[in-house]
């Protein structure tokens, strides 16, 4: 049997296994969606629904993460939820650690901070590591490091300014590729609330974060934003950047904002390249190790 497929097997295994008994449900939630949550940097694929029942055809969208869909159901079901699945980005780069088709976990905590979740994630890793029983990967060695963006700019990026113009720049070149090194996963957090717009925020600091491997993200989250009405100004700001980038608007989910309107419990949020994991877990250098029909090679026949 395929290295892979018998990894992939047994991290999904330990992955529902945990948070079962965490207290997750898990959600079976679209991924195609007419409508999306704008984010100004991610492409999204398009297509159209097509149906005799239909005066004409409606254009449709591969979902780049689960997350409407998910606090739709925060809102209505008041349990925590989580997504394990494919999901879609375009406009990636193809190689390595990118593929256009992935599997996305996605889940959300009630009654958690961005801090209180770190934790979790620190054990639900732990977790699965320990029990895929391979002695091949990675070994996660103690204490995990957790960094704010200031102590990382000033212990990986000689304390260069954080501003919104070199940001992308300085984060890629100086602070990915010496995270969670020397065995050791890295937590990075406290980012800039320009950097966040779906994110809770303080003074100008988004309770969001993301952990490291090998100069590998394996996870992005957050503490949710509730209010309404500030989620939607942010979305909005985001087309709106998009529009400045020559980029095309993506159609706002008014039913999301509907729901928020409603009441979303506090909670927290994160994501997981699901790929990115059993890669790192099984010692694997790519993602087209671990994807058995990975975009590359379906490219190949084309």
């Amino acid at each position: 049997m395929n290295k892979a497929i018998q990894l992939r097997q047994k991290v999904n295994y330990q992955l529902r296994q945990f948070l079962y008994s965490h207290s997750y449900y898990e959600a079976d939630v679209p991924t195609l969606s007419p409508k999306l949550i704008p984010e100004s940097y991610l492409e999204i694929f398009s297509t159209q629904i097509s149906s005799p029942n239909l005066k004409t055809n409606l254009p449709m969208y591969l979902l780049a993460s689960p997350e409407a869909y998910l606090k739709r159901l925060l809102v209505s079901q008041r349990q925590n939820l989580f997504y394990l699945g494919k999901a879609y980005r375009n406009d990636e780069p193809i190689g390595k650690l990118h593929n256009h088709e992935f599997t996305i976990l996605e889940w959300y905590k009630i009654g958690y901070n961005y801090k209180n979740l770190m934790k979790e994630i620190e054990q639900m890793i732990t977790f699965v590591a320990h029990n895929i029983h391979t002695d091949v990967g990675i070994h996660f060695k103690k204490p995990w490091e957790y960094l704010t963006i200031e102590e990382a700019y000033s212990k990986h990026a000689n304390g260069q300014p954080i501003n919104q113009q070199t940001f992308e720049q300085i984060y890629v070149q100086y602070l990915e590729p010496n995270l969670g090194t020397r065995g050791v996963p890295t937590f990075i957090y406290d980012f800039p609330s320009w950097q966040s717009p779906l994110a809770k925020a303080n003074n100008g600091i988004a309770e969001r974060f993301e952990l490291y491997f090998n100069g590998v993200e394996l996870i992005n989250g957050w503490t949710e934003l509730t209010d309404a009405a500030v989620q939607r100004k942010n979305l909005l700001a985001q087309n709106q950047d998009r529009r400045k980038a020559g980029k095309e608007p993506l159609p706002l989910d008014d039913d999301f904002i509907k729901a928020l309107e409603k009441g979303m419990p506090e909670c927290s949020g994160a994501a997981m390249g699901v790929d990115r994991l059993i890669m790192l877990l099984g010692g694997f250098s790519s993602l087209e190790e671990v994807i058995l029909f990975p975009i590359t090679k379906l490219l190949k026949s084309v």
